[in-house]
């Protein structure tokens, strides 16, 4: 009975460690593929000599968006010229703000 104990435990072991791997594998194939997705998500044109951004991520453009307008951030896309943000208003109302990625300037649409 011992004996059938440790060689159960000992399997049990062995799938855990194998599962763990695979899935440290599939991660961090996940983030490599993020990592190069990254790079295209940035908005305006992609050259060798990147242009002078004053907003360089989608955090950033939410966070301005938001303060800017109040409400809740839904979702920011990327654009050719900065990004897009939605937004739900404190009285149910979703709407969009543009956010320039060069100048930093916020417009609701």
């Amino acid at each position: 009975m011992t004996r059938t104990v440790s060689k159960n435990s000992t399997l049990l072991c062995l799938l855990m460690i194998s599962l763990l791997s695979i899935s440290s594998v599939s991660f961090a194939q996940s983030a490599l593929q993020l990592s190069a997705q990254g790079s295209a998500l940035r908005p305006g044109p992609q050259s060798k000599k990147q242009q002078n951004l004053v907003i360089t991520s989608s955090q950033q453009a939410a966070s301005l968006a938001q303060s800017r307008f109040g409400g809740k951030v839904l979702r920011v896309q990327s654009t050719s010229s900065g990004y897009r943000v939605k937004l739900l208003s404190s009285d149910g109302v979703v709407f969009y703000a543009n956010v320039n990625a060069q100048s930093g300037s916020v417009s609701r649409n």
